[in-house]
């Protein structure tokens, strides 16, 4: 590529850009406005939400819990563990609440109250706090259908949130709105002024240009690359300035897996833009494949364990739920690349495949 080539392109994208103050509008105003009209009205329910046990002594009578439980279609068990730490458990088998069985849980007597401790994912403040109500309520009637107990002589004893211990909503919806954001800027940014130059016509005049298609790509997706990053910056800092929420984890290791959503974003919008002919209708398009998916399958508003299996395995392909798991570690859990390679391997793929698929119709076109 002819770096000269490249710089004469994006700044032309740049100028583009300052100089239409609509989109400049748009750009600024729609994170404040999503961040404080849907931060504060987002509500969930669960169904199969993962939950660990651990039974320190195994018998008959914790098998028979733990069958229980797996039955109740509000919980999944994900694993019974001997013992170790919450913390590393939640993590590892992706869990949202764990169990802590007393170690003479076999021993205890019929009419003996029985401790019982109890662990939450505090990531997700409306999962926890319906999986706190659900669960001390599963074993009440578990207890009181077999041992004949009244409910008010369960004690439940250690009960914490990891994570998210004061249960704030913000720490919640600031990740979520972050994906949803930046998939829309970067996918609209891109359709809709890309397929604009088509309509007005300069996009002729630089197909007759001695500029190769991949240095017209690359000019052109570096300044919406620029800017996207800009509004992810700008979340983060209303984030902590309006919410106190501050990342746990790695900033560097942020920054490049954003990176990679990034470019998936900007790859769709590229995509579109070489089937569309029209602004509405990659305006339309854009708007169709990152605003619906991610809000409704991400796991962004809806816990993906609640939906029908087809929904399920569609919520895999977009975007937005890998890039969640990746900006939720990493902001609440200070999870590292040991823990999110899954996901961060993911993005990198689809970020290859549609970049590829659109720099291949791009240079059929140019």
């Amino acid at each position: 590529m002819n770096l000269l080539h490249l710089r004469s392109v994006a700044r032309k994208e740049f100028r583009h850009v300052l100089r239409d103050k609509q989109t400049l509008f748009v750009i600024l105003s729609l994170p404040l406005i999503m961040m404080f009209l849907f931060g504060y009205a987002l509500k969930s329910e669960i169904e199969d939400a993962r939950v660990v046990v651990i039974d320190p002594h195994p018998s008959d009578e914790t098998r028979s819990l733990c069958r229980a439980l797996d039955e109740n279609r509000q919980f999944a068990l994900a694993a019974v563990e001997t013992g170790g730490d919450p913390a590393k458990l939640l993590v590892k088998h992706r869990a949202r609440a764990l169990i802590e069985l007393p170690v003479d849980y076999a021993r205890r007597r019929d009419d003996a109250p029985l401790p019982i401790g109890f662990v939450y994912d505090g990531s997700d403040p409306a999962t926890a706090t319906t999986l706190r109500a659900a669960l001390p309520a599963f074993f009440r009637t578990h207890f009181v259908g077999r041992n004949k107990l009244e409910a008010t002589e369960l004690v439940t004893t250690g009960t914490r949130f990891l994570y998210n211990p004061d249960q704030k909503s913000a720490l919640f919806f600031v990740p979520g709105l972050m994906a949803t954001i930046l998939a829309m800027i970067g996918t609209l940014l891109t359709s809709v002024t890309v397929t604009r130059e088509k309509e007005l016509g300069t996009m002729t005049n630089l197909r007759l240009s001695s500029l190769t298609a991949s240095e017209v790509i690359v000019g052109k997706l570096a300044p919406y690359f620029a800017i996207a990053s800009a509004v992810g910056v700008f979340i983060l800092l209303i984030g902590r300035l309006a919410f106190g929420v501050i990342p746990q984890g790695s900033y560097g290791q942020l920054a490049w897996t954003t990176a990679l959503y990034l470019l998936v974003s900007l790859g769709i919008g590229l995509l579109i833009s070489t089937i569309v002919q029209k602004q509405q209708h990659a305006m339309l398009m854009g708007l169709g494949i990152t605003m619906m998916p991610t809000i409704m399958l991400s796991g962004f508003v809806f816990p993906r364990m609640s939906l029908p299996a087809p929904l399920y395995v569609l919520s895999c392909v977009v975007p937005a739920t890998w890039y969640l798991q990746i900006v939720r570690g990493i902001v609440l859990k200070a999870a590292t690349l040991k823990e999110l390679w899954l996901p961060a391997l993911v993005l990198g793929g689809q970020a290859l495949l549609l970049l590829g698929l659109a720099s291949r119709r791009f240079g059929k076109e140019h």
